[in-house]
């Protein structure tokens, strides 16, 4: 079987093949129409009811149309297609049409001008002069089949050449049948043969360079009345907005120019839904490229754009700008040149959170560097009364990328163990008067608060923390006054091997050593010990540890008795020389 051929060109041009023949004995049976309403009145009502109504429902059935018509900006051309109606109840209709010279005929009033006006003028015109001979009649005029017509499409386009049309087309649909193939060549039934595109019989023309690309922001439109307009199809598709994709007329001729890709566009990236790169039209600013690619949401959600361009001496400049003061109009706005890159950047929303005795604990978004430690209490709504102040710390969570862990390769194996421990714990504690931060009005006594910063304000429970090596390990109630000794004693004393004791600061994490220091509410006490190997690997390592130890003292030793003994015998040498002399 032999492969045969599909049309898929758009609807438009089936409807042009369908009603173009129709279209036209309509308008031979409206002039004929038009000459019998001067001799006689129809003989069958109702059947020609039947008729207008028949002809009504095909019509419709082929248009595809975004609404009704508005008669206001609608323009008239050859082949428009009016239905007059006559009278009420036996009412008398008939179609005529837009002649090609661009005149309609009316029954019994003449010819009046139509092509060029709106549809508006021509059947308020039209209703007015047939008034004058059919005084106390209804009267109707409507159109009820629009015309077509070839409009003309050039530039960077596949398929140029012209195509048929009609008023209700606006100009992306033009331009899409320039870029579609028309017709598509499929195998036989059953056969495994892809299909292919084959285009149209037309002149052959170069392919488009791939440095070179449509500009479809800088569209022409040439009219027959002179009018040159340029509208922004990219702006529409990005919108909406029918003003950069207007009705075609007839006759229109649709150019498409071309840009260079990396030269002349200007790029937009970064956290934006449409990055890409786009041409430049005249008088283009950061907002227009930014509303490309941002999409139906707008600019809501940009806040610093990167301009970054070549300047005339080869120097590479960039431009930080932030897009809510220009919208706001407290920034000037920024031209865009050919090859410009606009990097949407990231906002940063920086966050702190607040937990324990406060009104409403939680995350608060903070500035970052600049909201303070008692701005966040208000923000959660203040301290209730029994939070401990003596024991809430703050932490800084995200602080590990600034610490720095010191150099260990100096340290014994308990020590760098012991180092590594702290230099992989997360959340570091801030050193700092808490106390005093919060009640003092003093800029020096202000806490600043980062990003991943979190405030614990725990409840004061009146009891202090015993721990490490005692007896009973637990809490003690808070006795006014005490030293860490009495609480010791209060968790039946210390172990039998037990070194030193600590007092911890709840609040800034400071660490004051001695039984005789003064405990607050909610400070821990650590009584510490000797060391003790908690297993037989522990105890080999540490066994190598002090032989390693030891073994460098006795190399050492050897190395000084050496040295001495070699400085003895040169000085031995030397008197001796000395006393031969003498």
């Amino acid at each position: 079987m032999k492969a045969f051929r599909l049309s898929v060109r758009p609807a438009v041009l089936l409807v042009a093949l369908c009603v173009s023949p129709w279209a036209g004995n309509l308008q031979a049976q409206g002039q004929q129409e038009g000459a019998a309403l001067l001799e006689a009145a129809p003989s069958n009502p109702l059947m020609e009811l039947q008729e207008r109504m028949s002809a009504l429902s095909v019509t419709s059935s082929l248009l595809a149309m975004e609404g009704a018509l508005a008669s206001e900006e609608y323009m008239l051309g050859p082949g428009d297609l009016f239905r007059i109606t006559l009278g009420g109840i036996m009412a008398t209709s008939h179609s005529v049409a837009v002649s090609v010279s661009g005149d309609l005929a009316l029954p019994d009033v003449g010819i009046i001008p139509a092509a060029g006006r709106t549809l508006a003028a021509v059947r308020e015109d039209a209703i007015e002069k047939l008034r004058v001979h059919y005084a106390n009649v209804p009267i109707e005029l409507s159109l009820t089949q629009p015309r077509m017509f070839y409009v003309h499409v050039s530039g960077a386009v596949p398929e140029p050449g012209r195509y048929l049309m009609m008023p209700i087309s606006r100009v992306d649909d033009v331009i899409h049948q320039a870029y579609a193939s028309r017709f598509i060549e499929i195998g036989p039934q059953g056969s495994n043969v892809a299909p292919r595109f084959i285009s149209p019989a037309a002149p052959e023309r170069p392919e488009i360079s791939s440095d070179y690309r449509p500009s479809l922001r800088n569209v022409r439109i040439k009219r027959r009345d002179g009018a040159d307009r340029s509208i922004d199809l990219m702006h529409y598709y990005s919108t909406g907005d029918t003003e950069h994709n207007p009705y075609l007329q007839d006759g229109d001729v649709v150019i498409v120019p071309t840009y260079h890709f990396r030269r002349d566009g200007v790029r937009v990236s970064g956290e934006i839904a449409y990055p890409g790169t786009h041409d430049l039209r005249p008088g283009d600013t950061i907002l227009e490229h930014l509303a490309l690619a941002a999409g139906p949401s707008g600019l809501d959600d940009i806040h610093e754009v990167r301009l970054t361009r070549k300047g005339n001496t080869g120097r590479v400049e960039q431009i930080d700008i932030n897009v809510r003061d220009v919208i706001a109009g407290d920034a000037p706005t920024v031209p865009v040149e050919k090859g410009d890159l606009i990097h949407v950047q990231v906002e940063v929303v920086a966050t702190a959170a607040i937990q324990g005795r406060v009104t409403y604990p939680g995350t608060y978004r903070i500035k970052d560097g600049s909201t303070t430690l008692r701005e966040l209490i208000d923000m959660a709504g203040g301290l209730r009364e029994d939070a401990n102040l003596a024991a809430a710390f703050l932490e800084r969570r995200k602080s590990l990328d600034f610490r720095e862990t010191g150099r260990v390769s100096n340290l014994d194996f308990f020590s760098r163990d012991f180092a590594r421990s702290f230099a992989n714990q997360g959340p570091t504690r801030v050193v700092a008067d808490l106390e005093k931060a919060i009640a003092s009005d003093s800029d020096k006594d202000r806490i600043a608060l980062y990003d991943g910063d979190r405030a614990v304000f725990p409840r004061d429970e009146h009891m202090v923390h015993v721990y490490g090596h005692v007896q009973s390990p637990g809490y003690v109630p808070l006795e006014e006054g005490q030293t860490a000794g009495y609480y010791i004693d209060r968790v039946g004393g210390k172990g039998s091997d037990s070194r030193d004791v600590y007092v911890f600061d709840s609040s800034t994490g400071g660490v004051r050593t001695g039984e005789h220091q003064q405990v607050r509410t909610g400070d821990t006490i650590f009584v510490d010990r000797k060391d003790i190997a908690e297993s037989p690997e522990i105890a080999a390592l540490l066994l190598a540890e002090r032989q390693s130890q030891r073994q460098t003292q006795i190399m050492t030793t050897q190395v000084v008795v050496a040295g001495v003994t070699a400085i003895t015998g040169i000085v031995t040498a030397v008197v001796a020389i000395l006393n031969f002399k003498q």
